[in-house]
């Protein structure tokens, strides 16, 4: 119809209320066809209210049954209302009207991607990039598909056939820098010059809006104190919030501003909270209300907690929302931002020369980067099971994505190595049984029977996941892409780690964290070596006791658990940073 026609016209062009009211009017009389309720739907779900869009989407549904756009479209709302479960039923019934609708594939693939049935997502996602190749978010689903459960080196591959198809863009690209970081193949260089790529991207999706931004105020140490602010997705139970915790809190001569792009509270956060600092809700903001709200708040220096991680503010940051800006904890490597000053890291996890793999200069905070906040549920540490002469159990609780073909091998020799010995796994893709049926039979394809591995799906709360360490009497730590909450967690619950030495990064928060508890020792330089740590400390039952009993009180004696310390040496490296680059740029 014309009228639905000139409504969308509108639309296109920025005049979303007007075309609204004008889809509004038409399916107020008699006779309107179900492509007017439909528009509408989709255009009020464009303008920010979901309930009244799944009304007249569903309206359209009813009215002309069987018509897949309708389905799909309708699909689409309720996922971004988070009602997952109702959008997988009707992106199945859009693909059981029209198998070939390429889009109706492309969300039933993501639906469930987030349900986490792995293995129907990756068949529905390629479905969807077969027939739509063109299509980004097909080629994403697919990637996520395959980086979830440990085939990061397929991700890469695709991701790079997509880009060349497609042409680079801030998902794709985002989507292959992380899948490269879990990607053994990878050498820095590439690495680098990905995140180079990226940074480029947000910093080119930056310049729309940059030029009518508040201008950046002129910090003043000498003056008034420092405002240091903290930017993050994942102020929530999570493991930048289970580290970050004590920084939040004012110190002398600094005043702290948290900009919480979270989008959903918990009472973690809500503990968080708490400690003092100046906090503002940004999830619902663009790039560039958020970058407009630090600078009216005057920020000096900016500690971005997510790196390209979910809910990352890259293209706000690419716009400089203050003087200085700094990346820290949430993701493993540079960011590849011209407008990220320094990265906050210590001399372990990044040695002498690790700058070159940068855009960032690299601010130390030594002796240790991180800061562990103990579980407020966390149970009594057990006995070990191979206690009492029992078989040695060998464990890793770190996501299934960084339990990549070379680990499966390393730990396939650890076992053969150790007989009688187990491997007690555990993570969130097991709760998809042909992800767990897979590893179990690429464990088998080197000579490991059945029997010797328990893999086992996400408990239901945190005290039941720390639980699960009274089976493990050694962590394995996983590369290129090592643990850090994992690790933690094991040292915490009585559980020594044995962790391979990477050359960047995101393969040496191990050894940081394991020197900063007296275990330096239990840090490999090479795969062999860490077969002989592994199997040796499994032979010393009574080494493996005196662990047991001490790791928790060395941990708590520690730097790694001294949260006044922490603060000060973080607080201490920003304000140093306004001192020496603080000018408004």
């Amino acid at each position: 119809m014309q009228a639905i026609q000139q409504a969308l016209q509108q639309a296109q062009l920025g005049r979303l209320r007007p075309a609204i009211a004008a889809l509004e009017r038409l399916t107020q009389k008699k006779g309107a066809p179900p492509e007017a309720y439909h528009f509408l739907g989709m255009l009020l779900a464009q303008d920010g209210r979901p309930d009244h869009a799944l009304f007249n989407l569903e309206r359209a549904c009813r009215m002309a049954p069987g018509r897949a756009q309708f389905e799909s479209n309708l699909a689409g709302v309720l996922a971004g209302a988070g009602r997952t479960g109702e959008a997988l039923a009707r992106f199945e019934s859009a693909a059981r009207a029209d198998g070939s609708y390429a889009p109706a594939r492309v969300g039933l693939g993501a639906a469930l991607l987030t349900l986490g049935r792995l293995a129907d997502a990756e068949r529905e996602a390629r479905e969807g990039w077969r027939l739509d190749p063109a299509n980004p978010q097909g080629a994403a689903n697919l990637a996520s598909a395959l980086i979830i459960p440990g085939r990061a080196h397929e991700a890469v591959d695709h991701l790079r056939d997509a880009i060349e198809r497609i042409g680079p863009g801030i998902t794709l690209n985002t989507l292959l820098t992380a899948a490269m970081n879990y990607d053994a193949r990878s050498t820095p260089e590439q690495l680098l010059d990905a995140h180079r790529t990226l940074g480029r991207l947000h910093a080119g999706a930056a310049r729309a809006f940059a030029d009518g931004l508040p201008p950046l105020k002129t910090p003043d140490p000498d003056a008034r104190p420092v405002r240091l602010g903290f930017l993050s997705a994942d102020f929530r139970d999570h493991p930048v919030g289970m580290f970050i915790g004590p920084a939040l809190e004012p110190g002398e001569g600094v005043e702290v501003f948290c900009y919480d792009c979270t989008g959903r509270r918990d009472a973690f956060g809500d503990r968080l909270r708490r400690r003092g600092a100046t906090w503002r809700d940004g999830a619902g903001l663009t790039d560039a209300a958020l970058a407009s709200l630090v600078r009216t708040d005057g920020v000096d220096v900016l500690v971005e907690l997510s790196g390209h991680s979910l809910g990352n503010r890259q293209t706000a940051l690419a716009a400089r929302m203050a003087p200085v800006q700094v990346s820290y904890l949430g993701y493993p490597a540079t960011t590849g931002n011209p407008a990220i000053d320094a990265r906050l890291v210590d001399g372990l996890s990044d040695p002498d020369g690790a700058g070159a793999w940068c855009t960032e200069r690299l601010a130390p905070l030594d002796p240790c980067a991180w800061c562990f906040t103990a579980p407020p549920d966390g149970p009594q540490v057990s006995a070990s099971p191979a206690g009492g002469g029992g078989a040695v159990s060998f464990g890793s609780f770190n996501n299934l994505s960084k339990t990549t073909p070379g680990v499966l091998d390393l730990w396939a020799g650890l076992l053969a190595r150790v007989p009688g010995s187990r491997l007690v796994l555990k993570n969130g893709a097991f709760a998809d049984e042909p992800t767990r049926a897979r590893i179990i039979a690429e464990l088998g394809s080197r000579a490991v029977a059945p029997g010797r591995v328990d893999a086992r799906p996400p408990t239901g709360d945190g005290a039941a996941h720390l639980r699960a360490y009274a089976d493990v009497d050694i962590a394995l730590d996983t590369f290129p892409y090592a643990g850090t909450t994992t690790t933690c967690e094991a040292l915490w619950m009585g559980v020594p780690v044995v962790t391979l030495a990477g050359r960047l990064h995101a393969g040496r928060v191990g050894v940081s964290l394991l020197g900063a508890v007296g275990l330096g020792e239990l840090v490999a330089p090479d795969g062999a070596s860490y077969i002989e740590i592994a199997s040796s400390l499994a032979a010393d039952r009574a080494r493996l006791a005196g662990l047991r009993r001490t790791l928790r009180a060395r941990m708590e004696a520690s730097v790694l658990m001294d949260g006044g310390a922490f603060r000060e040496r973080l607080h201490g490296a920003c304000v140093a940073l306004v001192r020496e680059n603080g000018g408004a740029r």
